[in-house]
């Protein structure tokens, strides 16, 4: 029964932070309802000595209950509230990343002269320039944030879209749950070379090309004016890369599978 499981299933909650034997007995717990620690021991083969510290861990996080008595039982939670309790503890985690980060280790960043120096460009009017160059030298990923998305934008990029999926490279876009595509054939054409999903707020309007460049947007096709000019950041900064990736990483995992036939 536990070979007929997903492959993307173990991947998944061993991308949560599970070992090998706490995913392997919580999909078993899933499957077969109250057991045994023994009952789970001979179905899994995790090793009868390391089953109660497994099942202690899998307890300890909510994600299995303990019926008294003898011997004692267990019983995992269903996968809907884990899930809940996965996403809780994900996002309790990035706050801590977080405040360490910017509220602890921020302040006694001493070196002011690479800051100075810190290598961000402001750009005008060689935005398309700089887009196609980024786009065309692209050779593993590129990651795009669209807070408030703009559709004229994406089909005239649509094209270069697509050179860039038949270089294989991968790319990946979020954009916010609530919005409403209104040119669906935009969407079909992005569907069809990347992955798209939602999540309920963006931070910002950029792309994130192979981690070595950001573009941040502050333009009007995003609906947010500076000097009524299109303007962009370039940045190349690894420090600011490491945090934007991680961002990226961060809400990429919480969000939803856009869908097309969700929105009609």
């Amino acid at each position: 029964m536990l070979s007929k499981i997903p492959q993307e299933v173990y991947s998944a909650l061993k991308e949560f932070g599970l070992t090998d034997y706490e995913t392997r007995a919580f999909v078993a717990l899933c499957i077969n309802g109250v057991s045994s620690a023994k009952d789970i021991s001979d179905k899994t083969q995790i090793p009868y000595s390391r089953i109660y510290d497994i099942l202690l861990n899998l307890e300890s996080q909510g994600w299995v209950k303990v019926q008294q008595g003898r011997p004692m039982l267990y019983v995992a939670e269903r996968p809907i509230i884990v899930a809940k309790i996965a996403k809780k503890q994900l996002e309790e985690k990035y706050k801590r990343i977080e405040s360490a980060l910017i509220d602890k280790l921020e302040p006694l960043y001493g070196n002011e002269k690479e800051i100075d120096t810190t290598p961000i460009w402001i750009l005008k009017g060689e935005i398309d320039i700089k887009i196609n160059e980024l786009l065309d030298n692209s050779k593993n990923n590129i990651r795009i944030l669209l807070s408030n998305p703009d559709e004229q934008f994406l089909e005239k990029y649509s094209n270069k879209f697509l050179d860039i999926s038949a270089k294989k490279v991968e790319i990946e876009i979020i954009i916010p749950e609530d919005y409403e595509p209104k040119d669906k054939k935009i969407w079909r054409k992005l569907l069809s070379i990347s992955t798209i999903k939602t999540v309920s707020k963006i931070m910002f309007d950029g792309f994130i090309v192979d981690e070595d460049n950001m573009l941040i947007f502050l333009s009007s096709f995003f609906q947010i004016k500076v000097r009524e000019e299109n303007m962009i950041f370039w940045i190349t900064e690894k420090r600011l890369l490491n945090y934007a990736i991680t961002y990226f990483r961060y809400i990429w995992n919480l969000g939803k599978k856009f869908s097309l036939k969700a929105t009609e």
